[in-house]
């Protein structure tokens, strides 16, 4: 047996999840969108988290090595100061923003990974890491406006209108990034698409725009706290070492959720406005592509 053939041979096939382990097609409250998002990250976390990280990593690396950054600025005992006490340079002001940016771009590219995933999840299909980001890497310009757009509206809407405009706008392209990873279209189409979709149910997508944003501020407080306080005070770590996985592994779980949020959103204003066919179609292409996989 050849090297490639045993490779093959031992290669593991990507699990297909059963259709009750994902969310069911039905409209739901705001705050059971958030619940059917841990569901949906429970179908798969190795392949989700995994993407999270891989997308993640590189960006957060990129904000380490501007100038400013905590990391590239700071020794280690004076990481506390930069943090809270210095912040009078232009690069202390530019990296923090810098790296809201970053994530922000991340969070954008994630949610549409995943949208992608659970179209494929949703028609009885397997889905494996190398290829959907090889997918991902293919489309990646086209995100890269997508997220360039998006902000444009919302930083046009939010001048104009002393910022409510911005927050209205926000939550009407927010279904954007799921849109261009679920239904392949380019920016332009998603953004009029995501207007379409959260047109009528604008205070529903409201509510669950404020829920996303609060469950990520209080899982990243609680995520970054507790590996703290253990960190310095029981194992008695540098701090410089506590703050970056701490933060690093918070930024990972906080986007994975939002992302997954959005994807079950989506998924749930497709069925508000376009009714149980939804459901039935993915009923039946799960059903189909198993028949097919059995003969």
């Amino acid at each position: 047996m050849s090297g490639s053939t045993a490779h093959e041979t031992q290669r593991r096939p990507a699990r297909v999840p059963t259709h009750d382990e994902l969310p069911p097609l039905i409209p739901r409250p705001a705050l059971a969108i958030i619940d059917e998002a841990i569901t949906f990250l429970r179908v798969d976390p190795g392949l989700l988290f995994g993407v999270t990280l891989i997308v993640l990593l590189p960006l957060r690396v990129i904000s380490a090595a501007m100038p400013g950054s905590q990391l590239r600025d700071a020794r280690p005992d004076e990481l506390m100061d930069v943090v809270v006490g210095n912040a009078s340079s232009f690069g202390t002001d530019f990296a923090p923003f810098a790296t809201l940016i970053l994530e922000s771009i991340a969070l954008f590219s994630v949610a549409s990974i995943f949208a992608h995933v659970a179209t494929i999840w949703y028609a009885g299909q397997p889905a494996t890491l190398t290829d959907v980001l090889v997918v991902s890497v293919k489309r990646s310009p086209l995100l890269a406006l997508g997220w360039i757009f998006v902000h444009v509206l919302e930083v046009i809407g939010a001048l104009f209108t002393l910022g409510l405009g911005g927050i209205v706008l926000a939550v009407f392209v927010t279904l954007t990034a799921p849109i261009m990873g679920a239904e392949k279209v380019g920016p332009i189409r998603a953004i009029r698409r995501s207007f379409n979709l959260m047109s009528g149910t604008w205070f529903h997508g409201a509510i669950v725009f404020v829920c996303a944003g609060l469950g990520a501020l209080v899982m990243r407080l609680a995520i970054e706290t507790a590996p703290s306080v253990i960190g310095l005070e029981l194992l008695q770590l540098p701090l410089w070492a506590v703050a970056g996985v701490a933060d690093i592994i918070a930024s990972i779980v906080v986007t994975a959720l939002v992302a997954a949020v959005s994807t079950v959103h989506y998924l749930d204003a497709r069925v508000r406005r376009e009714g149980i066919d939804l459901d039935m179609a993915a009923t039946r292409a799960f059903d189909e592509s198993r028949r097919g996989r059995s003969r």
